[in-house]
């Protein structure tokens, strides 16, 4: 029997050439409004390289910034954000600026700076507590054992030879502390967006802020009464920061 079942058409696809020279005309154009933008900046503002060196910061940070949570897994924006809130808490260097007096603070803007130094400080070690009790979370039965305090070796290495340097007088040694500190800030981040590298990334952080608030005491050389007042500080925050870091519901965190 003939079969009556009309056969279908072939149907003809059509590629179609997306023209690309409109696009590629608008990326060239923004590119180029920026980076001359950039140029206009450094002509309003001749003379002063003080404005010109926190440009360059500024524009280095927002680029290695927003490559850093770029990407970032959608299960690991809450400990991101935790671990963000934490090295925000190197703030705590600007309070160190402000302290002063003896044992206590003697006037206004002193207590400022003290106050200002707890509360940062109780922002870190809240913030890395409970970063790292975010990522026990992922953490399985069936998971290798975990040697995490080893990440402790190179912060102990960074800062201790900080220290000795600063001892022995080496001029400029300060700026390399500020330098390993920011570098591992930004590792903290950036190891947040994995969860392969995320233990590493609040270990990287841990030091960073470490490195900064160590080199911010050496480089500053406080008399031993004011000394005594930020380590008395640093030592109650980081009481208190662990306390609230164990205590909070980590599930109810947005």
């Amino acid at each position: 029997m003939l079969d009556a079942t009309p056969k279908k058409k072939k149907e003809v696809e059509v590629e179609v050439v997306k023209d690309l020279k409109p696009e590629t005309m608008r990326t060239a154009l923004a590119l180029g409004a920026g980076l001359t933008s950039l140029v206009g900046l450094g002509v309003l503002s001749p003379g002063n390289p003080a404005f010109t060196g926190m440009l360059t910061t500024l524009s280095l940070a927002t680029v290695a910034g927003y490559q850093s949570v770029w990407g970032v897994k959608p299960a690991l924006h809450t400990p991101l954000m935790s671990i963000t809130n934490a090295i925000s808490g190197v703030t705590a260097i600007g309070g160190l600026l402000l302290m002063g007096g003896g044992f206590f603070p003697h006037n206004t803007v002193q207590a400022l700076g003290a106050a200002s130094l707890l509360v940062s400080a109780v922002n870190i070690t809240g913030g890395f507590t409970v970063t790292q009790r975010m990522l026990d979370m992922f953490k399985r039965k069936d998971d290798p054992v975990e040697y995490n305090y080893l990440y402790a070796i190179p912060g102990a290495a960074a800062i201790g030879s900080l220290l000795l340097a600063n001892a022995a007088g080496v001029p400029n040694i300060h700026a390399c502390g500020y330098l390993f500190s920011s570098i591992c800030c930004i590792g903290g981040i950036a190891g947040l967006a994995d969860q392969k590298t995320a233990r590493l990334g609040n270990a990287l952080g841990m030091t960073g802020v470490a490195g900064g608030l160590t080199t911010a005491l050496a480089q500053l050389s406080l008399p031993m009464p004011v000394f005594t007042q930020a380590m008395a500080l640093l030592g109650t925050s980081a009481a208190i920061g662990s306390t609230i870091g164990n205590r909070v519901a980590v599930t109810e965190l947005p």
